[in-house]
């Protein structure tokens, strides 16, 4: 969802949108929501964290309608197709900024499956948890608009905080009926360092049986464990953590698609087309062109 912050330009194709972070800024913090984007569904390579300022609020994450009250928070992954809808343009307290903030954590990038199937977060009056994440957020805002010359890394350290204190609060809503919660919570673990080894690993022809072996596990088993935590097969998985690479590598004007190609992990020019147009809907170069308009 753009906004009109001073000094981030945007480059909109159909459902995607670009945002750019001028002067090596990784982080936007806005008050004023585009009006391009009232109700319309797109997409963007960065994460949105959404406070709602107001009642009445909502947003659609993924085709789930979000009914939003005053201090409710959505966010909003990189790839998640969404729309806000709004009461009034400054009724959402906005901060984006790229997955990588969070990936490069490794305690959040572990658990970066869970996070990303937690899209709204509800507020609590009163209740300590819920109040602290509320006051990262409003750290984070306050931090970024003020003077102070380490203002952004100021409002990154409450991010993280954020982003630690969502993470709690997911794994705690995991269900831990006594009989398996050990078990569980063992599994869990697992497959949060299946997940961060093979994003490390994916411009490596890595194999299921080889990742099963890294955690310890019999191969038939990790696949059934792996596609009950993502929601996904291994191989679509690997896939889609060598299209986020490619992604990151498509600004860089001295690397042709063939070399973001094998870069990213793919055998061939042909099998990076195949499958970027299967995740995205468009070929590797389309998308080059929207993110660079």
């Amino acid at each position: 969802m753009g906004t009109s912050h001073e000094g981030m330009t945007m480059g909109i194709n159909k459902y995607y949108e670009n945002l750019i972070f001028s002067g090596g800024s990784k982080i936007n913090v806005s008050r004023k929501v585009d009006t391009n984007y009232f109700d319309t569904v797109h997409w963007h390579p960065y994460v949105e964290v959404l406070v709602s300022l107001r009642d009445g609020n909502a947003a659609t994450i993924n085709f789930t309608r979000y009914a939003l009250a005053e201090n409710d928070i959505a966010i909003v992954y990189s790839g998640d197709l969404h729309a806000v809808h709004y009461v009034t343009e400054d009724s959402f307290l906005i901060i984006q900024f790229p997955i990588a903030l969070l990936a490069v954590m490794g305690e959040l990038s572990r658990v970066l499956p869970q996070l990303s199937r937690c899209n709204c977060v509800r507020h609590v009056p009163g209740d300590a948890a819920s109040e602290d994440r509320l006051r990262c957020v409003r750290a984070i805002d306050e931090s970024y608009h003020s003077d102070d010359p380490f203002r952004e890394v100021r409002a990154y350290a409450s991010l993280l905080e954020f982003f630690a204190r969502v993470g709690r609060l997911c794994m705690s809503a995991q269900p831990d009926a006594a009989a398996g919660a050990s078990t569980e919570q063992a599994n869990m673990k697992l497959m949060a360092e299946a997940c961060l080894y093979i994003a490390e690993n994916c411009v490596k022809p890595l194999t299921l049986n080889e990742v099963a072996s890294e955690v310890g596990v019999s191969k038939s088993h990790f696949a059934h464990l792996f596609k009950g935590y993502t929601n996904m097969t291994f191989v679509d998985f690997l896939t889609t953590e060598r299209i986020k690479l490619a992604e990151s590598l498509f600004p860089n004007p001295k690397l042709h698609i063939i070399d973001i190609a094998f870069e990213s992990g793919f055998s061939s020019i042909s099998s990076f087309n195949r499958a970027f147009r299967k995740v995205k809907g468009c070929s590797p170069s389309q998308f080059r062109a929207t993110m660079i308009d």
